[in-house]
């Protein structure tokens, strides 16, 4: 019986999207579903995603309604009829074991709630550029927070912690500070994601983030932890703003790393 599905939720994902679903299709564990679901998509996505609907792992979801992704998320696991969910977004690469290696822990750790994993980071032409976490491999600790697009969940955890769809681009970040002190939170050093950055204006995507924040801590009262969590956002936020008038906004996508690496392709990493 299948285990796991793995979504990718998309919206105008053309360029990378491809690349991504090839990516769940190279795992070594073969046994999964892969859910592709469009929210809305005006590019070639959704043509993208049906050159792979042969395949019987795959399930695509086209309602031709822009949701937004806090919807999608949380409509995913609602759909999913498996007992474990992956997370994947439609611009990154999986490392080829990283179904197989998430699965095995979580099964050999059941009081693990969810399960993230450290990452690469790639940039545009899918270079390496830095490994985010500072740890071994093997090792496996405790945190408050993930690069999403590396966690893994039982299904029935998604589903009883949704994703607040008017903390609009912070859906994430709401949902670790909000459920944290309830359940145990875990990465693996292994990186099992090559996480694209492409640095084009970062301050941007902070500034559309401001309301979410500004709505996430009226909700939770402005209390201490999503006080201190807006205060760095919005200090981040300035932050690039200064560095991209001076040009210099690829300095701080390449210090979010622990490692520096020398670019190479992503394939070296396999």
């Amino acid at each position: 019986m299948t285990e796991v599905t793995i979504a990718i939720p998309f919206y105008n994902a053309e360029e990378y999207l491809e690349q991504a679903i090839l990516s769940v299709l190279s795992q070594t564990y073969k046994d999964f579903v892969l859910l592709l679901i469009d929210d809305g998509s005006t590019d070639s996505s959704l043509k993208i995603a049906q050159k792979y609907q042969n395949d019987e792992r795959i399930r695509i979801l086209s309602d031709g309604k822009n949701l937004n992704l806090g919807n999608r998320l949380n409509q995913i696991p609602f759909i999913a009829e498996t007992e474990f969910l992956a997370r994947m977004d439609a611009d990154d690469i999986m490392h080829p074991k990283r179904i197989e290696h998430q699965l095995k822990i979580l099964k050999s750790n059941p009081e693990i709630d969810v399960l993230g994993s450290n990452i690469y980071s790639i940039d545009e032409d899918d270079n390496v550029t830095g490994k985010r976490i500072d740890i071994s491999d093997d090792q496996l600790v405790c945190t408050h927070t993930f690069s999403h697009p590396t966690i893994m969940a039982k299904t029935i955890w998604f589903k009883n912690n949704p994703y607040d769809v008017n903390a609009v681009r912070i859906e994430d970040a709401e949902l670790w500070l909000r459920t944290a002190d309830k359940y145990i939170f875990k990465v693996i050093g292994e990186p099992l994601l090559f996480y694209r950055e492409i640095g084009d204006k970062y301050y941007k995507k902070y500034l559309k983030g401001l309301p979410g924040v500004w709505y996430m801590i009226k909700k939770h009262k402005f209390s201490k932890d999503y006080c201190i969590f807006s205060a760095k956002y919005l200090l981040s936020c300035i932050v690039y703003f200064v560095f991209d008038l001076f040009g210099n906004e690829s300095f701080l996508i390449q210090n979010r790393n622990d490692i520096k690496i020398e670019k190479k392709n992503y394939k070296f990493y396999i």
